[in-house]
């Protein structure tokens, strides 16, 4: 073979070799786009609404003096556990017991008379009338010292209930005024989230239904609880109703005034199915559609719907899916309509 023959045929074997990738690459088709994908479930999930609020005592008694007098004593701090009973603080009795003295003193000589001129009106030798004078001026004389005995026993402040020591009032030294709040005991067994819930939200609670509250301060400890009462009275400026969320507190870990953060749920169960918001995608008509998989779960096809409100989980689908479907989460973008598709996670 010449040179010239040898040429030629190694032209012609390149020429040869695009057509033949050529063919090959027809042959083995479009490589199918990996996708991530899930199965519709129904639309059967309760809503959460989260809101700020604060953690409140269940119950606030103030604790009052009813005499005025200089406080000499104070057993108590801000956070003592104190029993129902126990001895709080005292006022300077000493006043009191003086003038519990001279009525005890003067109870004993209207006793006396009277003792003494009853036997007399017996024997006919006093009139009526006096006699009526002795056992009145008795009887004044028992309620006088029953007053003063009171006002003693008013210098000493015992506790009404159990509780904690919420706030403390008054030091040694300083003048208690009557009705005037010296300590306020709490009761933490029980406390309150109270929330703020706007007037557009409002309608959508119910007393008995469920929340979990969270405690930012306790590292986001959680804690379920149930509505208890919601306001019917607006704030003026915020427009929102006062709800409280009832929370039950064995461990006394949660105090009044701690921050939370309340979410409240409704088990409402509503029509359609639900589906994750970034599966759904808009055509440049408005159009929303997903990407459903065929059985084989080999190509994916356009697929419109129609949408309803977003729940907690996802957003419902009121139209053009069923339940039990796959649908496309993951590379959606990149599908035309009939696409192949190799799914990589599920």
């Amino acid at each position: 073979m010449n040179a010239r023959n040898a040429c030629s045929i190694a032209f012609a074997a390149l020429a040869l070799l695009p057509a033949c990738r050529s063919s090959n690459d027809a042959a083995s088709g479009p490589v199918p786009v990996r996708v991530a994908v899930r199965t519709v479930a129904p639309a059967a999930a309760g809503r959460e609404f989260a809101y700020s609020g604060t953690i409140v005592e269940s119950e606030s008694l103030p604790q009052s003096f009813a005499v005025s007098g200089t406080v000499t004593a104070v057993h108590v701090d801000e956070g003592d556990a104190v029993a129902k009973g126990a001895l709080l603080a005292e006022l300077d009795g000493s006043t009191s017991r003086q003038a519990l003295e001279m009525a005890q003193a003067v109870e004993k000589q209207a006793e006396d008379a009277f003792a003494r001129l009853s036997r007399m009106y017996k024997n006919g030798n006093l009139p009526e009338i006096k006699y009526v004078e002795v056992e009145t001026g008795l009887q004044k004389a028992k309620a006088a010292a029953a007053i003063a005995g009171k006002n003693v026993a008013d210098c000493r402040l015992y506790a009404t209930a159990a509780g904690y020591v919420g706030k403390r009032s008054i030091e040694p030294g300083m003048i208690a005024l009557p009705n005037m709040a010296s300590i306020t005991i709490v009761r933490i067994d029980k406390v309150f989230a109270r929330v703020p819930v706007p007037e557009n939200d409002i309608a959508l609670i119910r007393k008995g239904d469920p929340a979990v509250v969270r405690i930012g301060a306790l590292e986001g400890r959680e804690y379920e609880g149930r509505v208890e009462d919601i306001g019917v009275v607006a704030d003026v400026l915020a427009h929102s109703y006062k709800v409280r969320i009832a929370v039950a507190n064995p461990d006394r870990a949660l105090k009044p005034g701690m921050v939370c953060t309340a979410g409240l749920s409704r088990a409402a169960r509503v029509s359609g199915v639900v589906v994750p918001n970034e599966a759904v995608l808009v055509d440049e008509t408005g159009r929303r559609y997903v990407y459903v998989l065929d059985a084989a779960g080999a190509r994916a096809a356009v697929r419109a719907v129609k949408l309803g409100e977003l729940l907690q989980s996802g957003v419902r689908v009121v139209e053009g899916l069923a339940a039990g479907e796959t649908i496309v989460v993951s590379g959606q973008h990149k599908l035309v309509d009939g696409a192949a598709v190799q799914v990589v996670e599920r």
